[in-house]
């Protein structure tokens, strides 16, 4: 990136306002409103959500003959299953290109991504630990001999009980929303221009930075589109799909997870996203 340390440094006077900029900042603003709500008290309100809607789904059947009812749906396939992937190729560079303006270094930047990497293992140790008990504790009906695998007890006939679950997608979209809601805070105060005088840029380097400002701004957008859909994906989940003990358990998991590395792990490393209290770096 360019100079952030002229010897001589100016303030830059930003250009004329352009019908482009008018709509991303309506679209930003828009974004801030859902993006902003404390994790915390999304959390709360997820877990009551899920139960809430659960349980109307269980007392007021709504038709599955919808297409977002059907397991095989495009956002269902091709979303909602492929939720940490797309999560992470979304957060990772919002995270690092606010990380890097921040601090003017590539070394920060790479170690905030660390908490990716850490919500990747809680992701995955939390998914695989839950097939392993509920494979111990669910059992085969209706078979000649003990059955202690899904798949054997489809094999020989028999009806698979299962055991002490979590809905995969409950657990999976809250998280996201979580996670995204955490690290959307670094664009809290977010500066038009570095306030700094050591911080004020060349032409060039002013330039620059307006480019990558709206790069982030770009980002922003889409971890709200995000976001939504996450929200969309979980309704559909609480409408139609597992029961409705393995969804509350799915969101309290997402949950304690959310809480195990946000407001445990981090604190010791790599360190909570950036909170800026003022418009400047």
């Amino acid at each position: 990136m360019a100079d952030y340390s002229t010897s001589s440094p100016t303030r830059r006077v930003p250009g004329p306002t352009t019908a482009s900029d008018v709509v991303i900042g309506v679209l930003v603003a828009m974004a801030r409103k859902v993006l902003f709500i404390p994790a915390e008290k999304k959390a709360i309100f997820y877990l009551v959500a899920v139960l809430a809607v659960s349980v109307f789904a269980v007392y007021a059947p709504p038709d599955d003959e919808y297409y977002v009812a059907k397991k095989h749906n495009v956002f269902n396939r091709y979303g909602t299953k492929l939720g940490w992937f797309w999560t992470l190729t979304t957060v990772a560079p919002f995270v690092y290109l606010t990380s890097y303006l921040h601090h003017n270094s590539h070394k920060k930047a790479a170690t905030h991504l660390a908490r990716l990497a850490i919500g990747t293992g809680i992701w995955y140790f939390v998914t695989n630990f839950f097939v392993h008990i509920e494979q111990r504790t669910g059992r085969c009906l209706n078979s000649s001999k003990d059955i202690f695998h899904r798949d054997e007890c489809s094999l020989s006939g028999g009806k698979w009980l299962p055991g002490i679950d979590i809905s995969g997608h409950a657990f999976l979209l809250i998280y996201n929303i979580l996670i995204i809601t955490e690290e959307a805070a670094s664009f809290i105060n977010w500066p038009s221009t570095p306030n700094r005088p050591n911080r004020i840029v060349s032409p060039n380097g002013y330039n620059e930075y307006k480019a990558l400002t709206k790069a982030v701004q770009g980002l922003v957008l889409i971890l709200f589109v995000f976001h939504l859909f996450w929200d969309f994906q979980l309704i559909v989940t609480c409408l139609y799909y597992h029961d409705i003990n393995h969804k509350f358990l799915g969101a309290a998991a997402a949950v304690a997870a959310w809480a195990v590395s946000y407001k445990g792990i981090f604190n010791i490393f790599p360190g909570q996203p950036i909170r800026r209290k003022e418009k400047s770096f």
